[in-house]
C-alpha cells in the first residue's frame, strides 16, 4: 500500500470551525489534516487525521510532521509547541511569538493600545487587594476576565462591587493575575473577519453586526444596520487590529459602537462564528479565505451576493441525544442550515447554525430565525 499524500495544511483543533474549512478545502484540491479524536465534528471532513489533542505538545509537533503548514482552530494552543513546529521546518501561520501575545487577553490589549487603536479602559491585577483601587479608577460596575483560555463567556465576569470581584478573581486568576476592563455602554457590537496573506494580501469582509446574550452570539447581522461612517471607521479599526496582530489567515475582530465611536474589544486569529454567514452570503467564505491566507494564495472576493444576511446560531436547550428537526428547518424558504454533527446536545452548546439572504436585514433576519426555530435544538 502506498503512503498517504503529504497534507497541504494541519488544523489543530477538530471542531465546527475546523469541519468547516476542510469542506472548503476540497473544491480547491487541497488536503487538509486535523489534530483530534475520532468522533470530533471534523474528522469525517478531513483528508487526515494526526490522533490526539491540540493540548498535548508531542501531537502538535507530529501535525507538523504531517503538514505543509500548520494553523489554528483556536488560539489556546501553547505558542511554545507550536514555535518548535517552525522551528523544525514547518511554516505556522499565525506566527507563534504572535500568537503568545494574542491569546493571552492582557497582552492582547496592551498590542492594540501600542498600536494606538481604542479598547476599553483596562488594567491588569495582579492581585485581589487590587480590585478596589480598579473600581475607583474605571468604575463600577467591572468586567473580569481570565487572560486565557476563555471564550463565548467562559472566564469572563460582570463585577457589580468589590465583593463580587474578588469572588470572580478567586475563580478567574490562573496565577498571573486577571484583565480588568471598565464597561463600554455600546449601542450596537461590531465583527468584521480580516484575510492576509504573508506576502501582503488583505481583504475585509463586511462590517457585520452581532447580537450577545450572556457573552455567547446568538445572531449575526450583514451588513451591519448603522450608519455608513461607522461602518467605514469599523472597517478602518479591524484592519489596522489585524495588521497589528501580524495576522495571517483570516483575524476576527470584535468592536463596540459607543457614542459613534469604534473601540475593539478582542481578536480572534482564526475564523470566527461571526464569519459564518460568508459561506452563502460571500463570494469567498472565510473558510477558504483563510486556507489562501495561510498559504498564501490569492485572496477570493469578499464581497456579499445579496443586499442582506442573517446567521442564527443553533445553541443547545436540551440535555441529550441531537435530533434536529432537518426537515421542518429545510420547509423555510431561502435558509440555509448548517449542523456539526455533535451527537449530545447540552445548553447553550453550538450545534450549528442557520444563514438566510434577503432584500434586507429585516427578511434575512426572520428567515433564519423561522429556520433556527424549527430545528428545534
Amino acid at each position: 500500500m502506498s503512503a498517504p499524500a503529504p497534507l497541504d495544511v494541519g488544523i489543530a483543533g477538530a471542531g465546527q470551525l475546523a469541519r468547516m474549512t476542510c469542506l472548503a478545502a476540497w473544491p480547491l484540491g487541497l488536503r487538509v489534516g486535523v489534530l483530534g479524536r475520532p468522533g470530533e465534528p471534523a474528522v469525517a471532513m478531513a483528508a487526515g487525521l494526526v490522533e490526539g489533542d491540540w493540548r498535548d505538545a508531542e501531537a502538535v509537533r507530529a501535525l507538523g510532521a504531517a503538514a505543509g503548514v500548520v494553523t489554528l482552530e483556536n488560539e489556546f494552543v501553547d505558542a511554545g509547541a507550536l514555535a518548535e513546529v517552525q522551528a523544525a521546518g514547518t511554516p505556522v501561520r499565525p506566527d507563534p511569538a504572535v500568537l503568545a501575545r494574542v491569546q493571552d487577553k492582557a497582552l492582547q490589549k496592551e498590542l492594540l493600545r501600542g498600536a494606538g487603536l481604542p479598547t476599553a479602559p483596562f488594567v491588569v491585577a495582579g492581585h485581589a487587594r487590587e480590585l478596589a483601587a480598579a473600581g475607583r479608577d474605571l468604575g463600577w460596575p467591572l468586567m473580569l476576565k481570565s487572560r486565557r483560555l476563555g471564550y463565548d463567556g467562559y472566564g469572563n465576569a460582570t463585577c457589580a462591587d468589590e465583593a463580587e470581584a474578588v469572588a470572580a478573581f478567586a475563580r478567574l486568576d490562573g496565577g498571573d493575575g486577571v484583565l480588568v476592563e471598565g464597561m463600554v455602554a455600546f449601542a450596537n457590537e461590531l465583527a468584521a473577519m480580516v484575510a492576509r496573506t504573508p506576502s501582503g494580501g488583505v481583504a475585509c469582509y463586511p462590517v457585520v453586526e452581532t447580537v450577545q446574550r450572556d457573552h455567547v452570539c446568538h445572531e449575526v447581522i450583514a451588513p451591519a444596520p448603522v450608519a455608513p461612517d461607522a461602518l467605514a471607521r469599523a472597517r478602518e479599526v479591524a484592519l489596522a487590529a489585524a495588521d497589528a496582530a501580524e495576522g495571517l489567515g483570516v483575524t476576527g475582530v470584535e468592536m463596540f459602537l459607543a457614542d459613534g465611536a469604534v473601540m475593539v474589544n478582542e481578536l480572534a486569529p482564526r475564523p470566527h462564528n461571526s464569519g459564518h454567514y460568508t459561506i452563502e452570503a460571500c463570494e469567498t467564505s472565510q473558510f477558504e479565505n483563510h486556507l489562501r491566507g495561510v498559504l498564501d494564495l490569492p485572496l477570493g472576493d469578499v464581497a456579499m451576493r445579496a443586499p442582506a444576511a442573517a446567521m442564527v446560531n443553533l445553541l443547545g436547550s436540551t440535555t441529550g441525544p441531537a435530533r434536529p428537526d432537518v426537515r421542518a428547518a429545510l420547509a423555510v424558504e431561502g435558509a440555509h442550515l448548517h449542523l456539526y454533527d455533535k451527537a449530545e446536545v447540552r445548553p447553550g452548546r453550538k450545534m450549528g447554525h442557520v444563514t438566510a439572504l434577503g432584500a434586507t436585514t429585516g427578511e434575512a433576519l426572520a428567515r433564519a430565525r423561522a429556520a433556527a426555530a424549527a430545528a428545534g435544538l
